[in-house]
């Protein structure tokens, strides 16, 4: 590996959303000027409720507490070399870095969350770096208990409530690292290693209980081959191919 990108996978720098400002002052100019805008689109976008969204409640209902009453959220600029093998150290790093990270209290866990920024990425860059290191490192990501999510200008991902909405168009490109909830069933259905992930974590003991969830959840529609994935991830072996 590159010296320099084994480095940067080492320990990444992490600034604090509540400290943003204070923390981002010897940053490039446009890096900073992206972190800032960054944290107010958290603030006055996904924080908030929005009628397109096809539901009740803000775009994302952790957002607001993770920032507000548990200072959850982190942010890390990426400034090493733009292709996969470069960044997914990086990623790695920063997932294996998010079990230390604060609150202590058990609650406040769950709202952590760690923003990547590529301040040289082009903003029409994310199909062509975001969404390559999004699918590598999902899998391995779910498994640690943590979501991996690929956000950029025009990101085509339709909403789970209305396929006309787009709720990973984001200011600029971002890979976040998170916690995962219980509500993030629905987005796990597309591979059987995700979807095995979810069943540790909260210990879904059978394919009964999980598909209760499913109907619990509402979820209006699943990928074609669900229940190959379900299949899959309930197999008495517990192996996934």
């Amino acid at each position: 590996m590159n010296p320099r990108i084994d480095e940067m996978a080492s320990e990444p720098e992490l600034l604090s959303a509540n400290q943003l400002v204070e923390q981002s002052v010897d940053l490039p100019a446009h890096a900073r000027a992206q972190l800032l805008e960054v944290l107010t689109w958290l603030q006055t976008y996904i924080a908030k409720p929005n009628p397109q969204l096809g539901r009740k409640g803000h775009v994302c209902p952790f957002v607001g507490p993770a920032l507000a009453r548990f200072r959850a959220i982190r942010f890390h600029v990426y400034q090493g070399e733009l292709h996969r093998a470069a960044v997914e150290p990086v990623m790695r790093a920063l997932a294996a870095r998010f079990p230390t990270l604060p609150p202590a209290t058990e609650v406040g866990r769950e709202f952590r969350a760690i923003l990547t920024l590529f301040p040289d990425l082009p903003n029409d860059g994310g199909p062509m770096l975001i969404d390559p290191v999004h699918q590598a490192l999902k899998p391995e990501i779910t498994a640690q208990g943590l979501m991996i999510g690929q956000f950029y200008p025009g990101c085509l991902e339709p909403g789970l409530h209305n396929p006309d909405y787009r709720p990973l168009e984001a200011p600029h490109p971002m890979l976040v690292i998170r916690s995962m909830q219980l509500t993030d069933l629905m987005f796990l259905f597309s591979r059987p290693e995700c979807l095995l992930a979810y069943v540790r974590k909260f210990d879904v003991s059978s394919r009964d209980e999980l598909m209760a969830r499913v109907a619990a959840a509402d979820i209006p529609k699943l990928p074609t081959l669900w229940e190959e994935v379900v299949d899959a991830a309930f197999r008495p072996d517990g192996y996934v191919d």
